[in-house]
């Protein structure tokens, strides 16, 4: 980055273009992935409702292992080696399935593996492209540019599988995945290409691994507002590991939806995440940043509603199921977009990517518990009533924000903000 780079819009900066597009078609492969996975094990491999929560968990269970030391990693290692390791580990793996699938060997195993393997990258691509930025924009531009990316993050992690629910109706699950192997290759070029060099840290200015370990989640766990939204996005995971566990399941089996009508349903919810994409800023300056977090955690579990309802209501099931995708897509992108940049604002420079892969490995880390838990109760409960547990613990998230003295918070109070 030159001097006069600094003075650019962050998006007449080259290397940030780049690593903007490494991050998009990123999170594209990966989100066509989680909805590829699910749906190749149940409707070409005619997977059990047990065998289709271990793929999903192992899909996200990397980040109770991997999340916290890939923080400190990501504070040593350069981030542009990182990122493109981490495209080309998911562009093996993933390439790996449809080239099985055609060669007749594909395997409910093999998807685990795939899986396992496209978790652990992901894990140190999201931690890694967060310290990329500071080199790249500037470190008092940090805030800005973590918008940016967070904004194009939500809207993809939300519309990818829309997307991908398109391609899967169009074609089939594992031919998705080879333009999910495809996203990552572009990814891992365009991660290549950045030019800015990392500014080099003495070993010895490092402290020991375990120490450093300790100190990200220690730092999380010690500042109010972190600890706040933490606990409340990881109970809203916890709660969506159980409905990740059945809700293919329960659109595919229970409502008899096709893959293709179910790939449809995905794409036309994705449409509340695009439009929130295009509303969240003025929600924002509206509302709050913080408040508009509170606002749409409370209205969670309400938007998905729906979902488990389709049987009961007046409506085709399809109806119900896409009435909930949209509000969700649409909630949760406004939240995501809304909170952008709070966190680089009171997190030391220092400690952004420790602090980071903490919260996720926290957030992230229960996601395959409740998975598991989904999974079990699927097949022996049932698909609908597993989905009402996943609402209900979800629900559990306005509890801790109730109880938080954030509660009665508009915005970031001007005392909490860093000095760049």
């Amino acid at each position: 980055m030159t001097a006069a780079d600094l003075r650019l819009p962050l998006r007449r900066i080259p290397d940030f273009r780049k690593l903007w597009v490494s991050n998009a078609l990123g999170d594209v492969g990966a989100a066509f992935a989680s909805l590829a996975l699910s749906v190749t094990a149940v409707v070409a491999l005619h997977a059990g409702a047990f065998e289709v929560a271990v793929i999903t968990a192992l899909g996200n269970g990397a980040y109770l292992f991997l999340g916290v030391p890939a923080g400190v990693w990501a504070d040593r290692i350069p981030a542009k080696r990182l990122l493109v390791t981490a495209d080309l580990a998911r562009f093996f793996a993933i390439g790996s399935v449809p080239v099985a699938y055609l060669a007749h060997t594909l395997t409910v195993p093999h998807l685990m593996v795939a899986a396992a393997v496209t978790s652990a990258a992901n894990v140190v691509f999201e931690v890694a492209h967060t310290t990329a930025l500071p080199p790249v924009v500037g470190r008092d531009r940090v805030a800005h540019a973590s918008a940016a990316l967070q904004g194009a993050d939500s809207t993809v992690n939300v519309v990818g599988p829309g997307i991908a629910g398109w391609l899967i109706a169009l074609t089939s699950g594992p031919i998705a995945f080879i333009v999910t192997a495809v996203m990552h290759l572009g990814s891992s070029i365009s991660a290549a290409l950045i030019s800015t060099p990392r500014t080099q840290v003495q070993a010895s200015a490092h402290p020991p691994f375990w120490s450093s370990l300790r100190t990200g989640v220690t730092f999380v766990f010690r500042t109010p507002l972190q600890r706040t939204f933490v606990l409340a996005a990881a109970t809203i995971n916890f709660g969506a590991g159980f409905i990740a566990a059945s809700y293919a399941l329960f659109a595919l089996r229970t409502l008899r939806l096709s893959a293709g009508e179910y790939g449809v349903i995905l794409a036309i919810g994705a449409v509340g995440g695009i439009l929130a994409s295009l509303v969240a800023m003025r929600v924002r300056r509206a509302i709050g940043e913080i408040r508009t977090q509170l606002i749409c955690y409370a209205l969670i579990p309400v938007a998905f509603a729906p979902a488990p309802l389709a049987q009961h209501l007046p409506v085709p099931p399809a109806v119900s199921m896409t009435v909930a995708e949209f509000l969700l897509n649409l909630i949760i992108v406004v939240a995501a977009i809304s909170s952008a940049g709070v966190y680089p604002r009171i997190t030391p420079a220092a400690l952004f990517g420790r602090a980071t892969a903490a919260r996720r490995t926290i957030t992230m880390g229960v996601l395959p518990l409740g998975t598991l838990l989904g999974g079990v109760l699927g097949g022996s409960i049932g698909y609908a009533p597993t989905l009402w547990v996943g609402t209900g613990v979800i629900a559990c998230s306005v509890l801790v924000l109730a109880t938080s003295p954030i509660i009665g918070w508009r915005d970031l109070p001007t005392d909490l903000n860093l000095p760049d």
